[in-house]
């Protein structure tokens, strides 16, 4: 799944068709006195770096280029961020001729600040595992136009990963590798290579069933990540439990376990009696939650308690809030979190 950008083969593709969306982030950054800011009108700029690829592998790119209605520093995205990404995605890929041919391109390049890109491609993984072409997101740690930028050499990367491997799903193209959305990571504040992908794809054997929205939501409930530590204070996390009512992500020690007081467990409980689901995930980049391995894990599991097994934080707040927008009551909810639906979940045996 991941290849070293001076290793992609020239392909041969006659003309590479795409749509690039341009959200933000340090990709087109200036300062403005005050610290980086993302600025709008990077559509000349796109262009000339998409010439440069053209002249480079010899591929004509024809690309329709947008921009957010308002660009942003990643680092101020919120839950809708990503839906409406995901909505002019869709949009671009389903465009057809005025007789009705389809038209739509060979895939989609989303530029996006790193802070966020991982939340936001594991988002975009969920809410459209039904396109029929690759997304890929990519961006840059220094802004283009200043030395050593690395904002057009990721750019390629994103136009070559289309290029060279067609496949759907989401991605992530950053450094010398493809990352798939929903195992990846941001690991470096500065590097080149500023992603890693904690844990292999793992594909379902085969195609799983979806889950359907029970009713139309418009205003999905909040969802939450907490990090357990030593000395935490049970009174924030049954504030994060309320106020996150419609999932908390709880990244815990190990194979799940956390300081479990008499407490925490009542506020576990009462949450998830409550319809709010709590899925506990490992902050370990290898390895998988069991909850029913040490004492701690099986009190979380009595209180009821979802073994997230091996999501990546990212995956798992992505599909926790992808399965609030669809309306699905608490059972639906660890139905969904426990299956694997676009390669974020490696088959568990471990109780969940």
């Amino acid at each position: 799944m991941t290849r070293a950008a001076a290793d992609l083969a020239v392909p041969e593709v006659s003309v590479l068709r795409v749509e690039i969306l341009y959200t933000g982030g340090t990709f087109g950054m200036v300062d403005g006195g005050d610290g980086l800011r993302p600025r709008a009108g990077m559509g000349g700029a796109v262009a000339d770096l998409v010439d440069a690829y053209t002249d480079r592998f010899g591929i004509p790119v024809e690309f329709r280029y947008t921009e957010l209605d308002r660009v942003i520093d990643s680092a101020n995205a919120d839950p809708e961020t990503a839906c409406r990404i995901a909505r002019r995605v869709r949009a671009a890929i389903t465009t057809t001729t005025p007789d009705g041919v389809a038209s739509g391109p060979d895939g989609v390049i989303v530029i996006h600040g790193t802070d966020t890109m991982a939340y936001t491609g594991a988002r975009l993984a969920f809410e459209l595992h039904d396109v029929t072409v690759p997304v890929v997101l990519t961006g840059a740690q220094i802004p283009l136009g200043r030395p050593a930028s690395d904002a057009a050499d990721n750019l390629m990367l994103a136009l070559n990963s289309i290029a060279t491997q067609p496949a759907p799903g989401t991605f992530i193209a950053f450094g010398s590798t493809l990352h798939p959305a929903v195992r990846a990571s941001k690991r470096s504040s500065d590097g080149y290579e500023g992603f890693t992908t904690v844990r292999p794809l793992t594909p379902p054997s085969t195609p799983p069933a979806r889950p359907v929205a029970s009713y139309p939501v418009e205003n999905p409930s909040p969802v939450g990540l907490f990090t357990v530590f030593p000395g935490m204070d049970t009174t924030l996390l049954d504030a994060a439990l309320r106020i996150y009512h419609g999932g908390v992500v709880l990244e815990c020690y190990g194979a799940g376990t956390m300081p479990t007081s008499a407490d925490t467990v009542t506020a576990i409980r009462r949450a998830t009696e409550r319809g709010t689901p709590v899925v506990v995930i490992t902050h370990c980049d290898s390895g998988t939650v069991d909850l029913g391995l040490y004492q701690p894990g099986r009190a979380l599991l009595a209180a009821g308690a979802i073994g997230g097994g091996d999501l990546t934080r990212e995956a798992a707040l992505a599909k926790l809030a992808h399965l609030a927008g669809l309306g699905l009551d608490a059972d639906e909810v660890r139905r969904w979190m426990t299956t694997n639906l676009v390669g974020e979940l490696a088959d568990s045996p471990s109780p969940q």
